[in-house]
């Protein structure tokens, strides 16, 4: 029988690296301003939680493999691949493009914010983690629902802001975060 916190630390794991895609998926919610539908928010949400499900594995099986490189470098990618895309998604502004959520950037998006969990899973590896598909899909399960909150949540307030202005501030959230996971 599975007990409470064999539940709770996965779930509250899970809540922590969510916080990136949170914050991309409100970063996507507010520049995609009525271009961001209930189907686009499903489907960047699976790819958000999908990721956060699949690294936790790969870095548990990966970490015989040169788990310590990532571990060194993943922060510097992570940050590289956010403030990039968030470049991008003002520069295309800038031009009068639309701003859109492509797949190559939803992957790359997923990517970046993932970078974390396989770290996790690395770590997994280290304590022996017996419960490695249940906690992943739990991970996973948690990243979704906030993601989908996050995207919710920002096309609301992108409501709120001039279009104009609003994939500068998506841009610009996505940028913080790049510094953010630099920083911490």
């Amino acid at each position: 029988m599975v007990s409470f916190g064999q539940l709770a630390e996965p779930f509250l794991l899970g809540v922590a690296l969510a916080a990136d895609a949170f914050g991309v998926s409100v970063g996507l919610g507010i520049a995609g301003k009525g271009h961001f539908g209930g189907g686009k928010k499903l489907f960047s949400s699976a790819l958000f939680g999908g990721f956060q499900f699949l690294m936790p594995v790969a870095g548990f099986f990966c970490a015989a493999l040169g788990g310590e490189s990532l571990q060194n470098y993943g922060r510097w990618i992570a940050a590289f691949l956010l403030c990039g895309i968030g470049v991008n998604m003002i520069r295309q502004k800038h031009k009068k493009e639309s701003v859109s959520a492509s797949l190559p950037a939803l992957l790359l998006l997923a990517v970046a914010t993932s970078i974390d969990a396989f770290l996790v899973g690395i770590g997994f590896r280290c304590v022996g983690n017996d419960a490695l598909g249940r906690d992943a899909a739990i991970i996973g399960a948690v990243t979704f629902v906030i993601a989908f909150a996050g995207a919710a949540a920002g096309e609301k307030c992108g409501g709120k802001i001039a279009p104009d202005r609003a994939a500068y501030l998506g841009g610009a959230v996505l940028i913080a975060l790049g510094v953010k996971t630099l920083l911490v």
